[in-house]
C-alpha cells in the first residue's frame, strides 16, 4: 500500500469576535507559576457565516505567566447569539509568537437540543490579536479532515 503524503485540515471561520475587557488583577505567585492575572471580559460582538451576536459581561482570562515566564491565556466566557441562545467558551492559548499574535485552542458548550448543537462537537482553532489592553480581536476557524 503506497504512502500519501499527509494533507492538512480544512478551515473554516466560525466567526470574528471584538471582546472588551475590564481592569486587570494579580492574584500575585501561584503554585503553578509566576503569576496569576485575572482580565475580566465586560462585553463585545462577534459575527460569523452561521452566527453572531454578543459577548456576555460573563467570563475572564486567568491568564498565567509560568515558571517559564511564558504568558499563557485561559478564558472562559459567554456569548449570546442574536437569536438569544447562550453559548459557553472556553479558550486555552499558547505564548504569544514574535509578532504578538497567540494561537488558541476552543470548546463551546451548548444546548444539545438547540440550532447551535453543531458546537458541541467543533475542533477549533483561534488567533487572538491584542488591541492594547482594552479590548482584542478573536477569529475563531473550525478545523475539519480534508477532502478525500
Amino acid at each position: 500500500m503506497a504512502q500519501t503524503a499527509p494533507s492538512p485540515p480544512q478551515l473554516t471561520l466560525i466567526y470574528s469576535m471584538q471582546a472588551l475587557l475590564g481592569d486587570r488583577f494579580s492574584l500575585g505567585p501561584v503554585p503553578n507559576g509566576q503569576e496569576r492575572i485575572v482580565i475580566p471580559i465586560v462585553g463585545g460582538t462577534f459575527k460569523g457565516p452561521r452566527l453572531s451576536g454578543k459577548v456576555l459581561n460573563l467570563g475572564a482570562d486567568w491568564r498565567l505567566t509560568d515558571a517559564n515566564g511564558a504568558i499563557r491565556p485561559d478564558a472562559r466566557y459567554n456569548i449570546q447569539t442574536d437569536d438569544g441562545t447562550n453559548i459557553f467558551v472556553q479558550t486555552i492559548g499558547l505564548p504569544p509568537g514574535k509578532d504578538g499574535r497567540t494561537m488558541l485552542r476552543g470548546q463551546f458548550e451548548t444546548a444539545t437540543n438547540g440550532t447551535y448543537a453543531w458546537l458541541n462537537d467543533v475542533a477549533a482553532v483561534g488567533v487572538l490579536t491584542r488591541n492594547g489592553t482594552a479590548s482584542v480581536t478573536i477569529d475563531m476557524w473550525e478545523a475539519t479532515p480534508p477532502a478525500l
